[in-house]
């Protein structure tokens, strides 16, 4: 199933994103305008439960940041599946994909009605070239995913 059209982001989005994101240093009041103007590209979109965010191995570079609600972060091995994880408002997903080779590890699912903030590529690449703190904060975060 498809997400929702591009939904308004209010400053619960941008929260979500500043926090995510680590921005508060940067941009202490991090509001729904700054987002807009900091990541024209991107936006908040729903997905129905059971949808999915992204796929295991398809291409993407793109960051998400779950607003609302919550996903499951499933891998498959061969004819085997996990669940990895549960992650809920505030959380960061497709920071492997953004820092390997562009293809993502696992399969996310909405577990409920939610609404996810997916970061462009091509609006992240100024914030990391010019926040090496980020980019340090998503290397670290895609090592603990990987053990």
């Amino acid at each position: 199933m498809e997400p929702s059209p591009k939904l308004p982001a209010g400053d619960a989005a941008a929260a979500a994103v500043s926090g995510a994101l680590k921005l508060e240093g940067f941009f202490p009041e991090f509001s729904a305008e700054h987002l807009q103007k900091l990541f024209p590209r991107s936006g908040l979109y729903g997905y129905p439960r059971e949808s999915a965010v992204m796929e295991q191995g398809e291409e993407g570079r793109d960051l998400f940041v779950v607003c609302r609600g919550s996903v499951r972060v499933q891998q498959s091995f061969g004819s085997a599946a996990a669940s990895l994880a549960t992650l809920g408002p505030g959380e960061l997903l497709g920071e492997i994909a953004l820092l390997k080779d562009g293809a993502r590890t696992a399969t996310v699912v909405a577990a409920e009605d939610c609404q996810v903030y997916r970061l462009a590529f091509e609006d992240l690449q100024y914030l990391l070239k010019n926040n090496p703190a980020l980019g340090e904060h998503l290397r670290n975060l895609a090592r603990l995913r990987q053990a």
